[in-house]
């Protein structure tokens, strides 16, 4: 038994944030799911260098020319393929976790997620081409993607919200997806299965932007201690939405609860663990995302035990010690998620043009 499967017994499910064609085909992600990995979500930047510096893509590009795709979608018949694959690893786990787990994520371009219309048609488009249940395309947390999130999740889709970087955003997304539960379950046969929904939570950019405001006024003392702080409040704000009248009824029907899905956890801050915020964010209803060198720490030395209830006083009284400072923390995350919004955007648009680049530059003359 591995430590992540120690962490499954807690409560905690386990993805990998990593999706490479030659990581699916060499077994690599195969080794990984036996290791106690349940879920994997694809980004464009592993896409980007993976073009951009390897070949494992180029007969895809050569076929796809020749089929007349065209080339600013030529990178999205690469990630659905991917996808495709990775999900059909994970098939088992979705079933024997009746699906709860088991999950492929894909990013969709961000151009087409910034209105509510075209991001419900983006992502219903991209479901039906790659024609697999165990995959969830990735919604921002902007009030067009929390929108678009509960116009889906009412027609029964499951869904990865993402760029959350506070706990007003996760109360806004939790109550979006009760909203769309109950249209759910107010429209659909009670046969269907009911959709899941993951939220995913930034912590080391937090931490990040919030320390060097800290160290700007002479409080590095209270470095390196808002994510978690915040993390362990938010999961104590979820334990409350997801209780009560209103979420029994729908519990009743099989719904299942909006976990929390810890992102970025790999520590900026050098002084910091390698495993800093795994160790510290061990709790039932949750996903964990590694990257892999963060997982293969984790593997080594990870510590596995309960720990989101921890302290919770101290993570009150960290939040106190900020607001007495005047940072408006909210403020203040707001422009985190518009910063990393317009990060993921420009990262796309980069995959896009890496596929152009190897097109007309890399690939031999006449290969096409």
């Amino acid at each position: 038994m591995t430590k992540l499967h120690q962490l499954h017994e807690l409560g905690q499910s386990t993805w990998l944030n990593y999706m490479r064609r030659a990581f699916i085909q060499s077994g690599g992600l195969r080794e990984r799911i036996a290791g106690g990995i349940q879920g994997v979500t694809a980004n464009a930047a592993v896409f980007e260098q993976t073009i951009t510096n390897h070949s494992e893509y180029d007969d895809q590009i050569r076929r796809e020319v020749r089929a007349g795709t065209p080339t600013t979608r030529i990178q999205e018949a690469l990630m659905i393929d991917d996808v495709q694959r990775a999900a059909d690893l994970l098939h088992p786990i979705y079933e024997s976790s009746d699906g709860l787990d088991g999950f492929a994520s894909l990013e969709l371009d961000p151009t087409l997620t910034v209105e509510t219309v075209c991001a419900v048609a983006t992502a219903r488009r991209m479901l039906a081409r790659i024609d697999r249940g165990n995959v969830m395309v990735e919604l921002p947390a902007t009030p067009h993607g929390i929108a678009a999130f509960e116009i889906l999740t009412a027609d029964g889709v499951s869904i990865n919200v993402t760029h959350i970087f506070s706990i007003a955003v996760f109360e806004r997304v939790a109550q979006a997806y009760i909203a769309g539960l109950e249209t759910f379950f107010a429209t659909h046969s009670v046969w269907r299965t009911s959709p899941t929904a993951v939220a995913s939570f930034s912590l080391a950019a937090i931490d990040s932007v919030v320390d060097e405001k800290l160290a700007a006024l002479g409080r590095s003392d209270l470095a390196g201690k808002t994510g978690t702080a915040m993390a362990r409040l938010l999961y104590a704000r979820f334990q409350e939405i997801f209780s009560g009248p209103r979420w029994s009824r729908l519990a009743a029907r099989g719904a299942r609860v909006l976990r929390p899905k810890w992102t970025r956890i790999n520590p900026l801050d050098e002084s910091q663990s390698d495993t800093f915020y795994a160790d510290a964010l061990i709790g039932p209803y949750t996903i964990q995302t590694f990257t892999l060198p963060t997982l293969d720490a984790f593997m080594d030395h990870g510590t596995v035990t309960l720990t989101l209830h921890d302290d919770l006083p101290a993570a009150f009284a960290q939040m106190a010690e900020i607001a007495s400072l005047g940072l408006d923390l909210e403020e203040l995350l707001e422009e985190l998620q518009q910063k990393h919004l317009l990060q993921s955007d420009r990262q796309y648009q980069s995959l896009i043009q890496s596929v152009i680049r190897k097109l007309f530059v890399d690939l031999p003359e006449g290969s096409i």
